[in-house]
C-alpha cells in the first residue's frame, strides 16, 4: 500500500537539505556528513562523561542462560517492512529461517556473557531526517533515526521480556508510556475524569501545570541508570542492559557520501530498540519520586480523590490547588541531567464557571469532547487533502485501495482517541454524516 503512495506522488528520497555556519546551503554530500556528524556527536557524547563497560567482575555465565525459546519469541515480535541495520539482516529473514539459527543465536549470546567477548552488535546507521513544520537548514531541525543490527534488537527484546514485571511494579500508576494496555487514552481519561470533578463540586478548583522537557531520551545518565537497576533488576538481566549500553556507536549514512568512521555515543537511552523507552521511564520514575517528596500534596485533590500527576512518557502533568513550584522541579531534575523547558511549561485553569481550560491540548486530545470533535474533523479534513492527487487518480487505483488509505491515513487521524469522547445522538449523526462525506470524496460518488 505504501509503495503505491511512493509511486503515485513520485517522490523519491533525498539527502536533508543542510546548512553551513555562514546559512549557505550545503551540496556536498561529505560536508553534509560532517555537519550531521558533528551535529549529532555533540548531543549523544559527553567527553565528561564516563563510558559505560559491556562487562563488570570476572567472566562468568549467565544464571539463567538465553533459551532458544526466549530468542523465537523476541523475533516473532520484530516488526515487517523495517530497514535493516549494519548487518543487512532483515527482520524477514530471521522469522522465515531455519529454528537451527534460534540455537545459534542462543549460543552466540550465552558464550558473549561466559567468556566476555566483544559482541560488536552495538553499532547503528542514522539517516537524518527533517523535522515536520521546522525550517530546513539548520542541523538542530533534523530527527534522528537509527538502524540497528538484528541481534541487537533480538537481545533487547529479550532483556525487556525479562524486565517486565518489575518494570511493571516499579512504574507509578500514573505513568501510561511504553506500558501493556495503556494508551494515551488514559491520560485523557484522567483529564476529563478531573474536568467533570470540577464541574460537579463548586469547591474544586484545579490547576494543572504541564512540564516540557528537552530531548529528554537523550541525556539520561547510564551510570545513574546502572545504579539504579541494581535494586530493581536481577543480575543477568543488569549484565544484559549493560552490554547494551556500552559501545554504542553511531554512523551517519548520507547518499553519495563514503562510510565515515563511527562516533561512539554515552548519553542518553541508545536508539531505535524497543528497550530505550521503558528504560527511560524506569529512570524517569526515580526522578519523579525525588519530585513527590519534595511537593507538598494538595489537600483538595487528595480529599476528592483526585490525581496529583498524570504522565505519559515525558509528557508530565502535576494537578493541584494553585500551580507548581516549576523552578524546584527543574532543580531537582537537574540533579538527573533532565533540563526542563520552561518558556514551554504550560498552566492551565480549570474552573466551574470557564471554557477556556476546554481548548487546552493534553497528548494530541483537547479536554472538551465538542471541541475535540470539531478538532479531529479539522485535522482529517487536511490529511484528506494531502491525498488529493491520489483520490483524483481513479483510474491508476483501485477502489478498494483508496479505501485502505483512507481508512489508515485519514479516519485514524478522525477517530483518535474517539473512546473518550462523550457524545449525544446528534454528535453521533453529525460525525457520520461527516465520515460520510469524506467517503464520497474518496470515491468520487
Amino acid at each position: 500500500m505504501f509503495k503505491a503512495i511512493k509511486v503515485l506522488n513520485r517522490k523519491q528520497f533525498t539527502n536533508p537539505q543542510v546548512n553551513d555556519k555562514d546559512e549557505k546551503k550545503v551540496t556536498s554530500p561529505t560536508e553534509i556528513q560532517n555537519i550531521i556528524t558533528k551535529n549529532f556527536k555533540s548531543k549523544f557524547r559527553d567527553e565528561r562523561t564516563e563510558d559505560i563497560q559491556p562487562f563488570s567482575g570476572q567472566p562468568r555465565a549467565l544464571n539463567n542462560p538465553i533459551s532458544e525459546k526466549e530468542v523465537r519469541q523476541s523475533i516473532k515480535q520484530l516488526n515487517n517492512g523495517r530497514a535493516p541495520g549494519e548487518d543487512n539482516i532483515c527482520n524477514e529473514y530471521l522469522k522465515f529461517a531455519p529454528e537451527i539459527l534460534d540455537n545459534q543465536i542462543a549460543m552466540i549470546i550465552n558464550k558473549t556473557f561466559e567468556n566476555h567477548e566483544d559482541l560488536d552488535i552495538n553499532n547503528g546507521i542514522l539517516v537524518a531526517l527533517p523535522k515536520p513544520g521546522k525550517p530546513k537548514g539548520p542541523p538542530q531541525n533534523l530527527r534522528p533515526v537509527t538502524l540497528l543490527n538484528s541481534i541487537r534488537k533480538v537481545l533487547s527484546t529479550i532483556a525487556l521480556t525479562r524486565i517486565r514485571p518489575a518494570v511493571e511494579n516499579y512504574i507509578s500508576c500514573s505513568q501510561s508510556g511504553f506500558r501493556p494496555n495503556r494508551s494515551t487514552s488514559d491520560v485523557v481519561w484522567a483529564h476529563r475524569w478531573i474536568s467533570a470533578q470540577v464541574l460537579n463540586y463548586a469547591d474544586i478548583e484545579i490547576d494543572i501545570t504541564e512540564i516540557d522537557m528537552s530531548a529528554p531520551f537523550d541525556t539520561i545518565d547510564r551510570k545513574q541508570l546502572l545504579q539504579l537497576l541494581t535494586n530493581l533488576v536481577t543480575e543477568d538481566e543488569k549484565r544484559i542492559i549493560q552490554f547494551l549500553l556500552s559501545n554504542t556507536t553511531l554512523n551517519v549514512k548520507i547518499s553519495g557520501a563514503n562510510t565515515e568512521e563511527p562516533f561512539l555515543t554515552n548519553i542518553g537511552t541508545p536508539q531505535g530498540d524497543s528497550l530505550s523507552p521503558v528504560l527511560f521511564i524506569i529512570y524517569l520514575e526515580q526522578a519523579l519520586e525525588n519530585v513527590r517528596s519534595t511537593l507538598d500534596s494538595p489537600s483538595n485533590t487528595t480529599e476528592a480523590h483526585l490525581p496529583n500527576e498524570i504522565a505519559y512518557a515525558d509528557d508530565i502533568d502535576f494537578i493541584g490547588n494553585k500551580p507548581v513550584n516549576v523552578k524546584k522541579i527543574e532543580e531537582i531534575l537537574k540533579v538527573h541531567k533532565l533540563k526542563v523547558n520552561v518558556d514551554k511549561t504550560e498552566h492551565t485553569s480549570v474552573r466551574k464557571h470557564s471554557e477556556e481550560w476546554k481548548t487546552s491540548k493534553k497528548v494530541g486530545s483537547l479536554l472538551g469532547s465538542k471541541e475535540d470533535i470539531e478538532h479531529r474533523k479539522h485535522l482529517s479534513n487536511i490529511a484528506l487533502n494531502k491525498m488529493e492527487q491520489i483520490w483524483h487518480k481513479a483510474d491508476k487505483t483501485k477502489q478498494r485501495t483508496r479505501i485502505k488509505l483512507y481508512n489508515t491515513l485519514v479516519r485514524s487521524v478522525l477517530l483518535y482517541n474517539c473512546g473518550t469522547w462523550a457524545l449525544t445522538k446528534t454528535d453521533e449523526e453529525k460525525l457520520d454524516s461527516f465520515h460520510r462525506k469524506q467517503l464520497r470524496r474518496v470515491l468520487g460518488i
